[in-house]
């Protein structure tokens, strides 16, 4: 971070860490096109119930989205975000996620909604970011499950 400003370093972790919190909300809201639009073109990304399999390019990384069963739910709970700036153009960071899911086929139980299914799942995404021609970008999220339920 030789050259960078502390100005500098908080606009990078602030939009990197934007980054993290869009994509929990794309991917609840089952907005795929925008979540996708989080990556970098040749964006990688591993799930975290697979994190040794990479999905290579933005395109690729949509067609998985999009093929995930519309019926289910998720609900994504990000924790402990941090991010370093390492250049103008580089940064990294970490992410706990708590993954609570659901049947949306089910009724909701009245004001408590839906109920959400018994294994829930407590893992970290790793991060690397790259300024893009569109503005900071994933260029690569890596995930692991820790623990689950």
């Amino acid at each position: 971070m030789s050259d960078l400003t502390a100005a500098d370093q908080r606009a990078i972790e602030w939009a990197c860490t934007r980054l993290m919190v869009q994509f929990a909300e794309y991917n609840d809201r089952q907005e795929y096109e925008a979540l996708a639009a989080l990556f970098d073109e040749r964006g990688r990304f591993a799930r975290p119930t697979d994190p040794n399999t990479m999905i290579e390019g933005r395109a690729n990384i949509l067609k998985a989205f999009q093929s995930r069963p519309k019926g289910r739910l998720t609900q994504h709970l990000c924790s402990n975000l941090l991010v370093t700036a390492e250049t103008t153009d580089r940064a990294r960071g970490s992410c706990r996620i708590v993954l609570f899911t659901a049947d949306g086929a089910q009724a909701p139980e009245g004001a408590l909604g839906i109920k959400a299914d018994a294994r829930q799942l407590i893992g970290i995404y790793e991060d690397r970011f790259v300024r893009a021609p569109e503005g900071w970008r994933f260029a690569e999220r890596r995930g692991r499950v820790l623990y689950h339920t």
